[in-house]
């Protein structure tokens, strides 16, 4: 599935038939919020909790300290676009939240989705399950297509100060793995050079090249993205 191709480009609700019902008697008591299509009159995903909005971001383990515009495909492949929701993602939990009033917070029920995506600004993030790497993870997309594919998981952690154990900051740690062109092979890959050269075993002469054209750079992230497309070539 290629989520560039079609993320923002439906501004419509599809109808979630097989998604579950919010209780009426709750939500008309104000525990609740009504996020319901005004085609259909029910609940556009299931909800597992509803989190109150004071002091959301005061933490930062959360992927955007902001409300974002978002889609979301269900496990049934029936695509959420609606201008009117908001989207924000935990990455300690890894669970997809969603908001309608900027008041009340939804979790979003992880086995009702396969596949998501945020904008913020001209920046687009993409992210998919790989049941071939993880059967419970949702990775980021950052290099798709039909030869090599590579995705990042970030692990985020809470690092407690020395001196105030109820201080501390949240610490990313990013992993990265490379699906090869026949989708039942992929490697785990450091940022290192060594790791890259050891882990695409089959293109060594490519990787040569690429290495001989950038001397100098540093291995990071965009260069295991540009090394990845230029694989792909």
């Amino acid at each position: 599935m290629k989520l560039k191709h079609f993320f923002f480009s439906l501004f419509m609700v599809v109808p979630a038939t097989t998604w579950g019902q919010i209780d009426s008697a709750a939500r008309d008591n104000g525990n609740i919020p009504s996020h319901e299509s005004p085609s259909i009159g029910r609940p556009l995903l299931p909800v597992n909790a509803v989190i109150p909005m004071d002091n959301f971001f005061a933490n930062s383990h959360y992927l955007f300290d902001k409300w974002v515009k978002g889609s979301v495909v269900s496990a049934n492949n029936e695509m959420i676009n609606n201008d009117n929701y908001y989207f924000n993602y935990d990455k300690v939990s890894n669970n997809l939240l969603l908001t309608a009033d900027l008041k009340q917070i939804i979790e979003i029920d992880k086995r009702e989705f396969k596949a998501f995506a945020f904008k913020d600004g001209n920046e687009e993030f993409f992210f998919e399950h790989i049941p071939l790497i993880d059967n419970k993870k949702f990775l980021q997309v950052l290099v798709e297509t039909n030869k090599y594919s590579l995705y990042k998981w970030t692990f985020t952690k809470f690092r407690r100060n020395d001196n105030y154990s109820n201080l501390g900051v949240y610490i990313d740690i990013n992993f990265y793995y490379v699906v090869f062109p026949d989708g039942r092979l992929f490697k785990k890959i450091e940022l290192k050079k060594k790791s890259i050269i050891k882990n695409l075993f089959l293109e060594p002469e490519k990787l040569d090249s690429y290495f001989e054209a950038h001397p100098y750079n540093k291995v990071d992230e965009a260069l295991l993205i540009d090394l990845i497309k230029y694989l792909n070539k």
